[in-house]
């Protein structure tokens, strides 16, 4: 049970206006457009806001879900809207980074409007890459149901959280005013609950915006949204947290082809699932291809002894063929049979080639159920798709998979690191289902992820 009783005295920097543009908008209507230089540096105090008290009580206990306890005791502000992003794609106003890294700013997007009482303009993406040559990228943008099920998402918010007007795909027209922060780096100090409320009426405040009403649309430019909310500052990691993440499921279609290899009869008896990250976007520090198939094939091989099913089929989820042919060839020789969706996709033709027109992310969705449904589950802590499905898996478990198993021993520094004993780590850890192959990495990310 959550009880928070307190009173948000929030201090921001000062903000000075660096230019004022005026703009004649398609539809005739005039808007402006306030580029604001810093934050502000003076105590909050009331604009058109009052400060903000957090009242989430024993509502909690008896709401259907803590989202929706949450939202019946935000104040709300009719006409104020959040256009939440990280300033990339087309217009800058999309939402970048690979496939995780793009979901987790969209999640944030809705737990920072939440917190301000705006609504939401639900951002594109201009996370596309070639499967040819995913490290480049791509600058052009699209309405995220190209990954997401938009609307799963916006009926189940209509349910849990009815206070929160949305718009689609970066939509602002009829928005009288937007007024513009400075660009968040990710890794600056995050917003907990309350503070990104604060902010936004400072922000207002110091703009000298209009008070926005329902006959009045003003809309809060802000990013970038990666990792900007922290859920364990505001005691949400097993309640709001978990309710938001219920809700961006991927798109259907692609769910359905991976529910598709999911059944397949060569998974019958068994496997072990892999997220391997052998593509050649990634870093050696974080894991390097041979230690990720030393230590793959060592729990593997250990598993393979102690379960009494005797698995020996593992799955292998990675973008490379080449890169899965080096570790079928480590596994092998140990009784294993390593599939992966290629192979057993061969037969099915139609199916194949819609996985060969998909770029990088889409085929990367394409595995997540599958590697959801394995019996055990071994991944990488630096790769976001790993945390993803472990915390999935791991979802309602009675204890959480990162503080009572991943980060067991483990320290945060001052400057964000997540440091092991050296005797420890590189090591895959987890529980007996689901195991991660943690290293001392610079940045701690696990107060705001997934």
């Amino acid at each position: 049970m959550l009880t928070m009783l307190f009173k948000i005295r929030y201090r921001v920097a000062s903000i000075s206006i660096a230019f004022l543009i005026w703009t004649v908008y398609w539809s005739g209507k005039t808007r402006i457009l306030l580029y604001l230089s810093e934050y502000p540096s003076k105590t909050y105090e009331s604009f058109i806001f009052s400060q903000h008290e957090a009242h989430i009580k024993t509502e909690l206990e008896t709401s259907p879900t803590a989202l929706s306890a949450l939202c019946s005791q935000t104040k709300w502000v009719d006409g104020l809207w959040l256009h939440c992003h990280s300033y990339s794609g087309l217009n800058r106003i999309s939402v970048a980074g690979g496939l995780n890294n793009a979901r987790n700013r969209i999640q944030t997007c809705i737990r920072l409007a939440i917190d301000a009482g705006s609504g939401l303009i639900i951002p594109p993406v201009s996370t596309l890459r070639d499967s040819t040559n995913w490290v480049t990228g791509q600058t052009e943008s699209f309405c995220p149901d190209v990954y997401w099920n938009i609307e799963y998402l916006k009926t189940q918010l209509s349910k849990q959280c009815p206070q929160l007007q949305l718009r689609s795909c970066g939509n602002t027209s009829e928005i009288n005013s937007i007024v513009r922060t400075i660009y968040r780096q990710y890794e600056d100090p995050t917003y907990h609950l309350g503070t990104f409320r604060s902010f936004v009426a400072t922000t207002l405040r110091e703009a000298k915006a209009s008070k926005p009403n329902k006959h009045n649309l003003v809309a809060v430019e802000f990013g970038d949204s990666y990792l900007a909310f922290n859920y364990s500052a505001s005691g949400e990691m097993g309640t709001v947290r978990r309710d938001l993440f219920k809700l961006l499921k991927f798109n259907q279609r692609l769910l359905e082809i991976s529910e598709t290899i999911l059944r397949s009869t060569l998974l019958r008896h068994g496997f072990i699932g892999l997220h391997f990250r052998g593509e050649q976007d990634w870093l050696q520090e974080w894991g390097s291809a041979e230690q990720q198939i030393n230590f793959f094939l060592e729990e593997s091989r250990r598993i393979q002894k102690v379960s009494s099913q005797h698995i020996n089929t593992v799955y292998v989820s990675c973008g490379s063929q080449e890169a899965i042919a080096r570790l079928r060839e480590r596994f092998s020789p140990f009784g294993f049979t390593v599939l992966d969706k290629w192979t057993i996709l061969s037969e099915n033709k139609a199916l194949l080639d819609e996985l060969g027109a998909m770029d990088f992310d889409q085929k990367a969705v394409v595995e997540y159920e599958v590697l959801l449904g394995a019996d055990y589950f071994e991944g990488i802590m630096m790769s976001t798709m790993s945390v993803l499905v472990a915390y999935a898996r791991t979802i309602d478990d009675e204890q959480d998979f990162f503080t009572d198993h991943l980060l067991v021993n483990s320290r945060r520094t001052p400057k964000q690191e997540r440091l092991w004993p050296d005797n420890e780590v590189p090591a895959l850890k987890g529980n007996e289902r689901t195991k991660l192959l943690a290293l001392n990495v610079n940045l701690d990310t696990f107060d705001s992820v997934p």
